[in-house]
């Protein structure tokens, strides 16, 4: 059962894909609905971000069809494992465990939207520039916690490890007591990220099943 679950959860962004280019001949059209429907791949060049891009973004990555059904996928592998045991079993404590996914997802990406507008990040991520799978890779796991300014430069993302974080915290406040504390507040926000790199891989090397231009 948990190789299913793991096999769905690693295929369900590569989905899009197969259909992509089973109609080859609209590429360019499709590229944008992964783009900016799916909120899979981002643009294969930076680009100014708008407010109202910002906006919609935020509204994909929140109640899209990736995290809604990544959230209800986390929450069949949290039913295996039995996490948080507190919870136990039956379709109720999956309810509860997906209801959970989901408003931490929305309380993450809140808190991220609103710090990204006053620090002026974005957040997106970008096809990497760069040759090889091992740079590429490195490329994309720094991606997890880094931004780029107004003028183009990648720095720190103060939002999106905001978010995680805060997320973290106040998702604790309804969470079972294998949640509560700095050292547990603090492991599921390191799940947070490693997830978050992980999708980011998908998303560098999903570009090349798309034939992004070249680098």
């Amino acid at each position: 059962m948990l190789r299913l679950i793991l096999v769905a959860f690693v295929c369900l962004p590569w989905t899009p894909a197969f259909a992509f280019q089973a109609a080859g001949h609209i590429g360019s059209n499709l590229h944008a609905v992964a783009d900016d429907l799916l909120g899979i791949v981002g643009p294969a060049e930076p680009s100014q971000l708008t407010e109202k891009q910002r906006f919609q973004l935020y509204v994909v990555s929140t109640a899209g069809p990736v995290p809604l059904l990544g959230e209800a996928l986390a929450a069949g592998i949290g039913q295996w494992r039995n996490s948080p045991e507190e919870w136990g079993q039956g379709w109720g404590a999956y309810g509860q465990r997906y209801g959970s996914n989901l408003a931490y997802n929305a309380v993450r990406q809140t808190i991220t939207y609103g710090t990204s507008v006053v620090f002026r990040e974005d957040n997106r991520y970008f096809a990497s520039q760069k040759h090889g799978f091992w740079p590429r890779t490195g490329y994309a796991v720094l991606s997890t916690v880094t931004a780029r300014n107004p003028d183009g430069h990648r720095t720190f993302s103060v939002s999106s490890v905001t978010g995680v974080l805060s997320g973290s915290a106040i998702s604790s406040m309804w969470g079972p007591p294998s949640w509560k504390g700095v050292g547990n507040i603090g492991k599921n926000a390191g799940i947070s990220f490693a997830a978050t790199a992980g999708f980011n891989l998908v998303r560098e090397f999903l570009s090349d099943v798309l034939h992004r231009p070249a680098k």
